[in-house]
C-alpha cells in the first residue's frame, strides 16, 4: 500500500544553514582500486567549487599482526619512504584524470583508518566524507561495508558510501528515508546541493506492515503522515526547479526503501542514522542505515544525529502542538481514532474549583473516540485484560481540542476542556502502532 503527494519548489527556507568551507575528503586505503570514489569525489567537489582532500590510511593493525606472527619489524623509514611514494603516484594519478581542474590535497598517514579519516574531516570541517565500498564479492562487500560503517559511527558530517561500479554524473532522482527525526532532516538537507536543475527528490516514509489494520485506519495515518511531511518540507532550503513528492509505504524499512529505490532507478539514497539505540537494539535489530548500506545498488549518503539534536528546542520544529478548529472536530477526532485504536492510555481529567475533583483512568486501551452535536465528547475505553469490560465516559460542553505529537509525528497527547473542566488523554509511547 502507498500514499503520495507532490509539492513544487518555489524556494524554501532553513531553519539552520550551517557554513561549511571545508573539502570533500575522499578516504581510501594504499594500492586500493578507487575509481569509482575518487571519480565521484572529484565530481562533487567540482561541482560545488571545493577542494579535493584525498587521505589514504595504512592500518597500524596489519604490522602488528605481522609482528605477532614472527615477522621481524621494518625499519621505520621504510615506511616513511612508501608513504611519500603513495602519495607521489596518487597526485600523479589526480593531474593524469583530472580534466575539471579541480584542486586537490594528498595525503598518505598510518594509523586508525576510521578515526583518522573522522578527525581529519573534522579538523578541516569538511562537507562530506566520500568512501568506497570495495569488492564485489561477499567477503569484500562485508569488509569494506564494516570499514564504511566504523567511519559513519564515528563521523559528525555526512558520509557518501559509493559502490564499485558507480559513475559520476549528474544526479536526478534522489529517494530519502524519512523517519521525521532530526537526522533524516539533516541527510535530506545535505543532498539537496548535489542535485541538478529539475531534478526528483522523494520523500520516503516507511510504517511497519503491522499498522495496517484496515483502510481507514491506514488513511488517517497517511493524512497525519502528510501535515508530517509538510512541516518537514518547510524546513528544507529547496532550490527552485525541484520537484518534490512524497511517499509512504508499508513493510520492512530496509527492504522497502531498495525496493521503491529500484523501483524508481534512483541515483541516490539518503538517510539519517540514529545515534541513541541501545546495544541491545543495536545487536538484535540492527541499523537501518547499515542494513541499506550492504543492500542498496547505488550510492548511499549517511548523515548522522548529532549530540544537539537532541535538545528541545532543536527538535520542536519537527514535533507539533495543533490546535483544531471546531469545524473539524469530528473528522479530526474520527482519524485519531482509527490510527490509535488499541494504545494503551492514561486518562486525566480535572474539574474545575467550583466542581472539585480530578479523576485518573489507566491501564485501558483506547476503543473510540467523537464528538457528537451540542460538543459531547463520548470516550470508551477498554479494560487491557478482559476486553469486554469497557469504560464510557461523556464529557458535555466541549471548548478546545490540541493534539501535540513527537519528533517522529506520532501522537503522545490529546488536550481538551470542557464545560466543567479540562482532560488529557495520554498515550503510550511503547505501543506506537
Amino acid at each position: 500500500m502507498t500514499a503520495t503527494l507532490t509539492y513544487s519548489a518555489l524556494g524554501g527556507f532553513s531553519m539552520e544553514t550551517p557554513a561549511v568551507d571545508g573539502p570533500i575528503v575522499l578516504a581510501t586505503k594504499p594500492f586500493d582500486a578507487t575509481e569509482s570514489p575518487l571519480a565521484i569525489a572529484r565530481w562533487l567537489a567540482h561541482r560545488e567549487d571545493r577542494e579535493l582532500h584525498v587521505v589514504s590510511v595504512y592500518e597500524d593493525e596489519v604490522d602488528a599482526l605481522a609482528i605477532a606472527a614472527g615477522a621481524p619489524p621494518l625499519p621505520q623509514n621504510y615506511y616513511e619512504e612508501e608513504r611519500v611514494a603513495v602519495a607521489e603516484r596518487m597526485r600523479e594519478e589526480l593531474e593524469r584524470t583530472d580534466a575539471m581542474n579541480v584542486t586537490s590535497r594528498v595525503d598518505v598517514v598510518s594509523g586508525p583508518s576510521a578515526r583518522v579519516i573522522v578527525d581529519t574531516a573534522r579538523e578541516r570541517d569538511a562537507r562530506i566524507i566520500v568512501i568506497g565500498t570495495g569488492r564485489h564479492d561477499p567477503m569484500g562487500r562485508f569488509l569494506y561495508g564494516e570499514r564504511a560503517m566504523q567511519i559513519v559511527r564515528l563521523a559528525d558530517r555526512p558520509v557518501l558510501i559509493v559502490p564499485r561500479d558507480a559513475t559520476a554524473g549528474t544526479i536526478k532522482r534522489a529517494v530519502v528515508a524519512v523517519d521525521f527525526s532530526r537526522a533524516s532532516l539533516r541527510a535530506a538537507r545535505a543532498v539537496l546541493p548535489m542535485l541538478s536543475f529539475e531534478a526528483e527528490l522523494t520523500l520516503l516514509h516507511v510504517r511497519p506492515a503491522k499498522a495496517v489494520t484496515g483502510n481507514a485506519r491506514s488513511s488517517a495515518i497517511n493524512a497525519r503522515c502528510d501535515e508530517m511531511f509538510a512541516r518537514f518540507i518547510g524546513l528544507l532550503p529547496l532550490p527552485p526547479g525541484l520537484k518534490v513528492s512524497t511517499r509512504i509505504v508499508w513493510g520492512d524499512t530496509v527492504e522497502s526503501i531498495d525496493l521503491y529505490a529500484r523501483s524508481v532507478a534512483a541515483d541516490i539514497v539518503v538517510c539519517g542514522r540514529v545515534q541513541t539505540h541501545t546495544i541491545a537494539e543495536r545487536v538484535l535489530v540492527g541499523s537501518i542505515s547499515a542494513g541499506l548500506l550492504r543492500r542498496v545498488h547505488c550510492p548511499i549518503l549517511i548523515a548522522p544525529e548529532l549530540r544537539e539534536d537532541a535538545r528541545d528546542d532543536a527538535r520542536s520544529p519537527l514535533t507539533g502542538a495543533a490546535s483544531w478548529e471546531r469545524a473539524d472536530w469530528s473528522q479530526r477526532l474520527l482519524e485519531f481514532g482509527y490510527r490509535n485504536e488499541g494504545r494503551r492510555v492514561r486518562l486525566g481529567s480535572e474539574l474545575s474549583l467550583a466542581e472539585g475533583g480530578r479523576c485518573v483512568v489507566q491501564n485501558y486501551v483506547l476503543r473510540s473516540i467523537a464528538v457528537y452535536d451540542g460538543g459531547r465528547l463520548h470516550l470508551v475505553l477498554a479494560d487491557r485484560v478482559h476486553e469486554g469490560n469497557q469504560l464510557v465516559m461523556n464529557m458535555d460542553g466541549l471548548q478546545s481540542l490540541m493534539l501535540q505529537t513527537n519528533v517522529a509525528g506520532e501522537d503522545t497527547h490529546l488536550e481538551f476542556t470542557y464545560r466543567d473542566g479540562r482532560g488529557t488523554l495520554t498515550l503510550d509511547p511503547r505501543e506506537l502502532p
